[in-house]
């Protein structure tokens, strides 16, 4: 019974009585990307919530697995200066990848910007760009929307981008259950703690698949949904990402 209950039942109670922290900082984030989305159907929705996810878990193995190596695991205080840092850092790539987003979905003047005459040699064509714009692709004429589009060109990677740059926030939550990971006599026990803490987080995301019962046929809420992620972006690219990082504010 003390098996069952450390091993299942404190992970997934963890999860279930912490996701909050989660549905704080991500829906945020995703809410107005999904609503945004010209192809709003359940199957699409569905595969870019479950990318965000995606994106969230490997942040929490990436940043699992740096703690682990520097041996920050080991104790149970983490440096509360380091972590707004880390914080900051993550803010400033997720509006990044959310004003990119934006930029290249309106790309119609990404193919204005990048002139006919501009045409890449098939040689110098740089890997994930859309095929529609390879053609008249030249990073040197319009750096700001090639690295848009290298950024935020396609909805399936600005929602994994956006999920692992949020999954950078070390909240009390995953400190919690990555100190606790590491704690189980086993890697195999460690692994399984923090699975289940994390599919205890993901019922506050569950309400997101209705998204596309509000946003269907309904261009108005779609153009506020775009002109928020804009905002969102811009707010974490300057005040939640820049200023704290230049200026330790």
């Amino acid at each position: 019974m003390k098996v069952f209950f450390s091993s299942f039942a404190e992970p997934l109670a963890l999860g279930l009585s912490t996701g909050t922290w989660c549905a704080m900082y991500c829906v945020p984030v995703l809410l107005p990307f999904l609503l945004g989305r010209d192809e709003s159907g359940y199957k699409k929705n569905s595969l870019l919530i479950a990318f965000f996810l995606l994106g969230r878990l490997a942040a929490y193995g990436a940043i699992g697995f740096a703690l682990s190596r520097l041996g920050l695991l080991a104790m149970e205080y983490f440096d509360p200066v380091l972590a707004r840092r880390l914080s900051s850092g993550a803010y400033l790539v997720c509006g990044i990848v959310l004003a990119s987003g934006i930029y290249a979905g309106r790309c119609a003047s990404c193919k204005t910007a990048l002139s006919p005459d501009s045409a890449v040699q098939t040689g110098s064509r740089r890997p994930g760009f859309p095929t529609e714009f390879e053609s008249n692709l030249n990073p040197r004429r319009n750096a700001l929307a090639a690295a848009a589009l290298l950024i935020g060109g396609g909805d399936r990677r600005v929602s994994f981008l956006s999920g692992m740059s949020v999954g950078f926030h070390i909240c009390p939550a995953f400190w919690t259950a990555a100190f606790r990971s590491a704690a189980s006599p086993s890697a195999a026990g460690g692994v399984l703690y923090f699975s289940l803490f994390y599919i205890g987080t993901l019922p506050f995301f569950l309400p997101l698949a209705g998204v596309p019962f509000a946003s269907a046929r309904r261009e108005s809420l779609r153009r506020i949904a775009r002109t928020t992620q804009l905002l969102i972006g811009a707010y974490f690219i300057i005040f939640a990402g820049f200023i704290p990082l230049a200026f330790g504010r």
